[in-house]
């Protein structure tokens, strides 16, 4: 009985540390755009984008992952994004933010920042 519950119990922490290393990518306090959800094609690679921002501050984070769940080209997912967010909310000329970048443990999913 106490190995079951032992057992119970290691599977319980490694599903909530593999879910929390999942939403760690995105902080609590940023806001999703919903409109700018989008699905893109570069290179032969289907692409999943959404942004995110931080209320009343400038950065756009920019979530990419491929469709196919591989792991990304960080060349290629900076091309993506740049074309991705110019026309979806930039008024002044876009900048680079690699200080803001974050990246999954297995490099299928990034978030890269963006001001403009």
């Amino acid at each position: 009985m106490k190995g079951r519950i032992a057992i119970a119990l290691a599977v319980v922490v490694l599903l909530s540390s593999t879910a929390a290393a999942g939403q760690s990518l995105i902080a609590k306090n940023w806001m999703k755009v919903d409109e700018n959800h989008a699905q893109l094609q570069h290179e032969g690679q289907d692409y999943v984008l959404d942004s995110y921002v931080v209320p009343f501050q400038q950065p756009y984070y920019i979530h990419v992952r491929l469709k196919n769940g591989q792991p990304l080209d960080t060349s290629r997912t900076e091309a993506v994004a740049e074309d991705y967010i110019k026309p979806r909310g930039c008024t002044e000329p876009l900048v680079r933010r690699k200080d803001l970048d974050r990246s999954s443990g297995d490099g299928r999913e990034q978030v890269l920042g963006y001001q403009c």
